[in-house]
């Protein structure tokens, strides 16, 4: 395995990842055919679906983005051979100045290790994102070699106003070929920040692998595809969904945004049950998505 650039890329990786949090994406219903509400809840139900699980990529964010030096040197979990070592406590750069990173046991060799990167009341990212509250995970080994497994939990975390809990698990299945993790969420739980604090639950299961560009210097030639499932449930309502990833999710180094891929969704409400799908495209790069549900379309259109 090419480790100096596997490696090197993982932060590209994370970075992405949370690039495509659906914050800001509309609940409105969109014209669309005389389908019925059933339609329209279930378009809005997979919004706040794909809110919620890009959400909980800020976990994985979080734990790659750890694997950089901070900004004193105090604490450093070094991306090239994801050696880790530590003399306390310190802030990174990368996660926001203003966060604390502790690691347990405080040297570069023993493992299993905890790492607790707490944000406090609020911290905001160079990317952008507020992060409160603090995730603990703990590695079994360096973080980016093969085989390596991550536990994360939560304490009082939020991204954005999204506070989420559960326990999130990562798998590294790398191989010399380039990059490739597993990622499962269970025990989830999402609160939003609207008027009603609603409340949904959520697990699932991603694989994110590196398809291009492994062979290469250059970032920009990156192509990296997610495949996965995850179910999502409105705490309030009973109303659910079923989501699986029908063509594959695809990141390109030089685009923010997913560029292309479609999700399959299964629509629950009690009293109906609809198929539908959430489409990022065709290729190219722009922040838009299509949900449909039978003749039902909804526009959206991504913060990022």
């Amino acid at each position: 395995m090419k480790i100096n650039k596997t490696m090197f890329k993982a932060g590209i990786v994370a970075s992405i990842s949370m690039a495509v949090i659906v914050t800001a994406c509309s609940k409105n219903s969109s014209s669309g055919s005389s389908s019925g509400t059933g339609s329209s809840d279930a378009a809005s139900l997979s919004t706040s679906s794909e809110t919620t699980d890009n959400a909980y990529n800020d976990a994985f964010n979080v734990v790659m983005q750890t694997g950089n030096k901070t900004s004193n040197g105090s604490v450093t979990v070094e991306s090239v051979g994801g050696n880790i070592s530590n003399d306390g406590t310190g802030s990174s750069n990368i996660l926001g100045t203003c966060a604390t990173i502790t690691v347990s046991p405080a040297d570069s060799n023993t493992f299993p290790k905890t790492i607790t990167v707490d944000f406090g009341t609020g911290c905001t990212s160079l990317a952008g994102f507020t992060r409160k509250g603090s995730i603990t995970y703990i590695l079994s080994g360096h973080l980016l070699y093969p085989g390596t497994t991550v536990s994360a939990t939560f304490n009082g975390y939020s991204v954005n106003g999204y506070q989420i809990a559960g326990t999130y698990s990562i798998t590294n299945n790398s191989t010399q070929n380039g990059l490739a993790f597993t990622t499962s969420v269970t025990g989830g739980q999402i609160i939003f920040p609207d008027s009603l604090s609603s409340t949904y639950t959520y697990s699932g299961t991603k694989t994110i692998t590196q398809t291009q560009g492994f062979g290469t210097p250059t970032l920009l030639d990156d192509v990296y595809n997610i495949t996965g499932h995850h179910s999502f449930a409105s705490s309030a309502s009973g109303k659910s969904l079923v989501n699986t990833i029908a063509t594959p999710l695809v990141i390109e180094g030089s685009c923010i945004h997913i560029v292309s891929g479609i999700i399959d969704f299964v629509y629950t409400d009690g009293n109906n049950s609809l198929t539908g799908t959430f489409d990022y495209g065709a290729g190219t790069c722009d922040n838009l998505a299509t949900i449909k549900v039978g003749y039902f379309t909804k526009s959206v259109t991504l913060p990022w």
